[in-house]
């Protein structure tokens, strides 16, 4: 199947048409004044559903775009504000050390600093007052060093409370992001309901249309049945097209992973591991960790949210698998994402495939463990053939590869 991505265009205008009806047509044969008025009509609708779906398409990319960019917002955000909080609690832990070094310190000093010690040094004989006088000239180092440890403790402890506090401020400035985030996806998936709205419109209303077109054009005496075998006809058309071009990519995934020097998966669906996890892309390497990156394609310094995997050749329309089971919850363009899949596993869990050629699944769909959902390619802002995989828990972005390994699954 292939995908369907949709726009914020709303499905009712198309569904209000009222559309002529076969009684229509025969009447309007009749007169010639009204079978052009029939033609210009139909006409008419026919380019109002192209227009329709054109608009359509085009919001569900803009919407698209705007879905990525507040999600790449939040990811570094969030990456950001964990560093910040780590090097936070980093520092506070050395505070805390310098402050014990302090109080050994201190009391050796206290121990070594007795009052009497230069009333000693006058009374005792040359041998006693030697080490006195090494005491007093210890002390005095102890009591330097000490001074030096005191203010690393100060400096730690400055800093520990400077990372705290742009942690809680980069802390709280996640939650407008994600709001952000949150309400851009809605949006985009709100776009591929409308998108796929109006294209069943069009398709289910065209062949119509354009069949009785054809009967008035040609000015014949024609029948209902005659009518009906026409709709008939372009609907197998159709049909038959779809099959072709689903047989055509199916043969160019195969012809992908035929070669064993690519290290593309063999034929078959990848098993799952104990887990129930499976490798989204089988025994393909990484070109691309996770992590902080200059962008290649735009040169914006951002979080690399992903895992980037590819194979020696034939990259381009090899198989993307499901990681787990699930629901499809997004599936289409989404901004420097390319052609995207979302899959939501429940708990939180999400994880995503992005620059595929195409996409075989629609949103709402469950799907398995394993199963072919798209082929890879180099769609969106991508220097080249790969598969770009998100894992996701709560909204915010994982490291897929400790997270899979996790679960069982290794990437090379």
């Amino acid at each position: 199947m292939a995908f369907i991505v949709a726009t914020g265009v709303a499905a009712g205008p198309a569904e209000a048409v009222e559309y002529p009806s076969w009684d229509d047509v025969t009447a309007a044969q009749g007169n010639e004044a009204s079978k052009q008025a029939e033609i210009t009509r139909i006409q008419d609708l026919i380019a109002g559903l192209a227009a329709e779906t054109a608009a359509a398409t085009q919001r569900a990319a803009d919407l698209g775009i705007a879905y990525e960019s507040a999600q790449a917002r939040y990811d570094t955000a969030f990456y950001t504000a964990d560093q910040l909080r780590a090097a936070a609690d980093q520092a506070q832990t050395d505070a805390e050390q310098s402050q014990r070094e302090v109080g050994r310190l201190a009391a050796q000093l206290a121990r070594t600093g007795d009052a009497g010690m230069s009333v000693s040094l006058l009374l005792s004989d040359s041998a006693s007052a030697d080490s006195l006088l090494y005491q007093l000239g210890a002390m005095s180092k102890l009591t330097a060093t000490t001074g030096d440890i005191y203010e690393r403790a100060a400096r730690d402890q400055n800093a520990a409370r400077s990372l705290t506090d742009q942690a809680d401020v980069a802390a709280r400035e996640l939650d407008g992001l994600a709001q952000e985030a949150d309400r851009n996806r809605d949006d985009a998936i709100a776009s591929q309901d409308a998108l796929t709205a109006a294209l069943t419109a069009e398709e289910s209303h065209r062949a119509d249309l354009e069949a009785q077109l054809q009967v008035l054009s040609e000015n014949r005496v024609a029948t209902e049945a005659d009518y009906n075998a026409g709709v008939a006809a372009r609907a197998a058309a159709e049909a038959a097209a779809a099959k072709a071009a689903a047989e055509a990519a199916a043969a160019a995934a195969a012809a992908a992973g035929a070669a064993p020097e690519t290290g593309a998966p063999s034929a078959g669906d990848p098993a799952p591991a104990a887990s129930g996890w499976a490798s989204p892309f089988p025994n393909a390497f990484s070109t691309d960790e996770y992590g902080m990156r200059v962008n290649p394609v735009d040169g914006g310094y951002r979080l690399h949210a992903g895992l980037d995997l590819a194979y020696n050749r034939g990259t381009c329309g090899a198989s993307v698998y499901a990681a787990a089971d699930g629901q499809v919850n997004f599936a289409g363009p989404n901004g420097g994402l390319g052609n995207n899949v979302e899959i939501s596993h429940g708990g939180g869990i999400v994880t995503s495939y992005s620059h595929n050629t195409s996409v075989l699944v629609n949103r709402g769909q469950s799907v398995a463990a394993g199963q072919l959902i798209a082929y890879a390619g180099t769609t969106g802002n991508s220097t080249g053939c790969h598969l770009h995989f998100e894992t996701r828990v709560g909204g915010s972005p994982q490291n897929p590869r400790d997270f899979m390994s996790d679960r069982g699954i290794y990437f090379g």
